[in-house]
């Protein structure tokens, strides 16, 4: 070999030996766990995230160094580790620099660094790939809309209704649903007859209480087989229709593109993505009549993001998106103007805590419709988003819109 290839070679045999003594040393146990404990304490999570710990399978600390927030999911789901989940998010997120304290951090931020080169993959990914295109997006209905209606009924009750409620002088989360429905269709400012379009629609409950609500014309538009089916099934009737089709394809048929005297959508921007954000509000105001009038209620993040961290991409939502607020106004930029804008974030912990009750209720009563795995599964996901929205670092936005050029006067703020 000669020396010049020597000189290449060694180096690279040099990191080789380091990388591998590395990785047998992270994979003894004890060792794995000091790496662990050293690399939280180094981002500031206190030492009581501990106790609400009990570590089963000794391979668990060797998962979180290598998978992190998939390793400590997969780890309870699989029954290596046992957690009080919300104790444990909380610790784990509230005056971190994993949480409440990423934008803040004092002093090096190592933490901060490390825990970016571990996202640089998905980065890399949502930043340079479309993850939401028309084939990509039948993903996250087939992961998780289709997962079981019978799981759905029990969670989230008689409204069916699968995004944040409105707690406001509600006792109890079908009263906060109702709410919910109740303040959209206030800000929707219909007259009756109008014809309204619900893109992403849910089950379909939403449609049927402005339908009745306002004496309304409504189409519900999904890419959710089961949702559509559902709704049609239970709700559908004259004046309330639901369509399966993506709502590109919506946009770009003749028979609805300005046809809508008022379009809402109701947490489905967090599967638009970021690199559609743009068409969507096009799409939408090509949709509506020129004095029509949005509703759009998303989960927002103070922060950009190109995607959703890795637990919640590979179990939950596939390629979802949670939009920042410049991103959402970028994209509606010169196509409407933002007539309202308001924040009910912390009122999402309330609706979490309510489904966590409600499925945790459902698994106890029947055991064996879905196996102990998706039932830890479900469990982590729904106590994570509560602490997130509990420590308000997840949002909620309302934001009503008025396409341009603008015809009213303005409107009447509803709260």
């Amino acid at each position: 070999m000669s020396a010049r290839l020597w000189c290449c070679a060694i180096p690279m045999l040099a990191l080789a030996s380091v990388v591998g003594i590395a990785q047998y040393v992270s994979q003894q146990p004890a060792h794995a766990e000091a790496i662990v404990k050293h690399f939280f304490a180094a981002g500031g999570i206190p030492d009581s995230v501990w106790n609400h710990v009990e570590v089963v399978d000794d391979s668990f600390w060797f998962d979180v160094i290598v998978k992190q927030n998939v390793g400590i999911g997969e780890g309870y789901m699989r029954g290596k580790v046992k957690l009080e989940l919300l104790p444990f998010f909380v610790a784990l997120l509230n005056g971190t620099s994993l949480g409440t304290r990423w934008a803040i951090q004092d002093g090096f931020p190592i933490f901060k660094y490390i825990f970016a080169l571990t996202q640089l993959p998905r980065d890399l990914t949502g930043y340079l790939a479309n993850m939401q295109t028309r084939d990509l997006s039948v993903r996250v209905a087939k992961t998780h809309y289709d997962a079981g209606n019978d799981l759905y009924e029990a969670m989230l009750g008689p409204t069916m209704a699968y995004t944040c409620a409105y707690w406001k002088g509600a006792q109890d989360l079908d009263q906060a649903q109702i709410n919910k429905w109740n303040l959209i269709f206030r800000k929707l400012e219909s007259s009756p007859g109008m014809k309204v379009i619900d893109i992403g629609m849910g089950f379909g409950t939403t449609a049927k209480y402005m339908r009745d609500m306002g004496q309304l014309d409504v189409t519900g538009v999904s890419n959710s087989e089961e949702q559509v089916k559902w709704a049609t099934a239970h709700v559908a009737g004259p004046g309330l229709r639901f369509i399966l089709s993506d709502y590109r394809d919506i946009c770009e048929d003749a028979a609805h593109v300005g046809t809508y005297d008022r379009l809402y959508t109701i947490g489905f921007l967090e599967a638009v993505g970021h690199h559609n954000l743009r068409s969507f509000f096009k799409c939408a105001k090509a949709l509506l009549k020129p004095d029509g009038l949005a509703v759009v209620q998303t989960i927002g993040t103070v922060d950009f993001e190109p995607g959703v961290e890795a637990f919640t991409e590979k179990y939950i939502f596939p390629g979802g998106n949670i939009p920042a607020l410049p991103s959402i106004l970028s994209g509606a930029a010169d196509l409407f103007v933002l007539e309202d804008f308001q924040n009910i974030g912390y009122d999402y912990a309330t609706t979490l805590a309510s489904w966590s009750n409600n499925s945790e209720s459902f698994f106890k009563q029947r055991p064996k419709a879905y196996s102990p795995e998706f039932q830890r599964m479900w469990a982590y996901y729904l106590r994570m988003a509560q602490a997130n929205f509990e420590l308000r670092l997840l949002q909620l936005w309302h934001l009503v819109l008025s396409p341009q050029p603008v015809t009213r006067n303005g409107i009447a703020r509803q709260l």
